[in-house]
């Protein structure tokens, strides 16, 4: 089963090669779980992926041979099995032979084989279901045609062989199943798969980030946002989630993991986005805000300067992310009781000890 070389955008503005552009397939296509790649155009002719012994990494391997471009999936028709998840019912055992089960998910279930891999690249944390049945059609082929009154016939297919566990919170796939999906892809696919798992995880976010209602939703999507690195990510809609969830720890009084993970995403944006990149200085704002929740006042003005001072370069002082950054720098230094002058130099600190002579 082949997969792009390249990160997927939300809105899927990256032009798509028509399958005379790929290059050849490999002699055996894969049997194992495929990894999702780009829809085709409605108009591209479907291609086949007949199932055969080669690993997911090889057919992988062979199938980004010379791409340099966003591919389309070979075209398989999902076959999704009628019968439904039993209800209350003990997990079923992970199988002895993983390998031989994932062969198997892939001959006879391609969809759920790439469900499987899209689950495998986040958190070990169950993901709530509806993160995937509410952007089915953002995946592609086979997965992308699947209609949601389908889904659970794609989870039994992993549900009954001892590939994944489903639960009130959602599924998540046992520890040995996740570690040989991951062998099995490598770095570069595997990289591939979290991308489109960051696209699903990020349109499922609540849009309020206040309401107590809200918080039990944004900590079941929390660690997902965390491990589809949105940190070095190029889904603006990805990187916007991520921001706001550290506003929405705030709220919730958590100023350390906070912190963290807004370090975290100023880090991997100062070094993919630029210092003065929207997304870059709306996080540092954030991250400042979280310095001050946690009490690191000093640090928290610096940034504050640095940050309002590109603000005011890049969007301009009248811009409503520049004004809400001055305000909060201005309350910093309430704080820690100095203001800046009318020339624009700032007087010492009240609470600063002054040198004895």
């Amino acid at each position: 089963m082949g997969t792009p070389d390249s990160v997927p955008a939300t809105e899927r503005q990256a032009a798509v090669p028509s399958p005379s552009d790929q290059p050849p397939a490999a002699s055996s296509a894969a049997a194992r779980p495929a990894v999702p790649s780009p829809r085709a155009p409605d108009d591209a002719p479907p291609s086949s992926a007949a199932g055969s012994s080669a690993s997911l990494g090889e057919q992988l391997r062979a199938h980004q041979a010379g791409t340099t471009t966003l591919g389309p999936l070979p075209t398989v028709r999902p076959a999704v099995p009628s019968p439904t998840v039993p209800k209350q019912r003990d997990p079923v055992p992970v199988p002895d032979d993983i390998g031989g089960a994932l062969e198997s998910l892939g001959e006879q279930h391609p969809a759920a084989a790439q469900l499987l891999c899209l689950c495998s690249v986040l958190h070990a944390a169950p993901v709530p279901v509806d993160v995937f049945t509410r952007s089915l059609d953002r995946m592609p082929r086979p997965l992308g045609g699947v209609a949601p009154l389908q889904f659970s016939g794609l989870v039994a297919a992993l549900v009954e062989p001892g590939l994944a566990h489903r639960g009130a919170d959602g599924l998540r796939v046992p520890a040995p199943v996740r570690a040989a999906v991951r062998d099995d892809l490598g770095d570069e696919a595997a990289g591939v798969c979290r991308a489109y798992a960051g696209v699903l995880v990020g349109a499922a976010v609540p849009d309020d980030v206040a309401a107590p209602s809200t918080w039990p939703r944004w900590a079941a999507l929390a660690p997902h946002l965390v491990a589809a690195d949105a940190a070095h990510s190029a889904d603006p809609a990805l990187r916007a989630a991520a921001c706001r969830l550290v506003v929405s720890l705030l709220h919730r009084g958590k100023a350390r993991p906070a912190r963290t993970i807004a370090a975290q995403l100023h880090d991997g944006w100062l070094e993919t986005l630029g210092a003065d990149h929207p997304d870059t200085l709306r996080c540092a704002h954030e991250l400042a805000r979280s310095l001050v929740a946690a009490g690191a006042l000093l640090p928290a003005r610096k940034l504050l300067d640095d940050t309002v001072d590109r603000l005011v370069s890049v969007l301009g002082q009248s811009h409503p992310q520049t004004r809400v950054a001055a305000e909060t720098r201005r309350g910093v230094l309430l704080r820690m009781g100095g203001m800046p002058r009318a020339d624009g130099s700032r007087g010492k600190a009240a609470h600063r000890r002054r040198k004895q002579p």
